[in-house]
């Protein structure tokens, strides 16, 4: 039989043990909170559903590590313009009213090569460069991809 001086070994093991949970729960408390409000900020810039953009106006989230902007043509003169400003990649969603009003228009994605001044048409899900606007919905679209391949790893998405 053994005979301790001073306190048992095992009581300074378990009261470590206390001590260590006690600091877990101390750092893990804080840095959950701070992963949950990660999160939140995280899921504030997700696109937003087809339903709930207006009639009228078109959104458009970049996700690419491209610039990228968005033109359009009307049905009647077919003269291409500037619908949205360049958004840097990462930036927040841009929300705009189509300029066509209740008229029809082809709207074009086009991104920004990285390493020179050049754009390139970013490729819808059908392969087209064009998503066609009906004039009356509200229409989503999110760039993403790279510029490999001289754009070809680019890609867009309509919702």
């Amino acid at each position: 039989m053994r005979t301790y001086v001073g306190e048992s070994p095992r009581k300074n093991k378990t009261e470590k043990a206390m001590n260590a949970k006690k600091i877990l729960k101390a750092v893990a408390s804080p840095l959950l909170a701070v992963a949950l409000i990660a999160g939140f900020s995280v899921a504030s810039t997700a696109p937003a559903s087809a339903s709930s953009i207006k009639d009228g106006w078109v959104q458009l989230c970049p996700w690419g590590n491209y610039k990228v902007h968005l033109e359009y043509s009307d049905a009647t003169s077919g003269i291409s313009h500037t619908l949205s400003p360049t958004l840097n990649p990462g930036a927040a969603c841009w929300w705009g009213q189509m300029p066509t009003g209740s008229r029809s228009a082809l709207i074009f994605v086009v991104g920004h090569f990285n390493t020179t001044g050049g754009t390139f048409d970013v490729i819808g899900p059908d392969g087209r460069i064009e998503t066609f606007y009906d004039g009356k919905s509200g229409i989503g679209i999110a760039a993403e991809g790279t510029t490999e391949f001289h754009g070809v790893a680019s890609h867009y998405y309509r919702y």
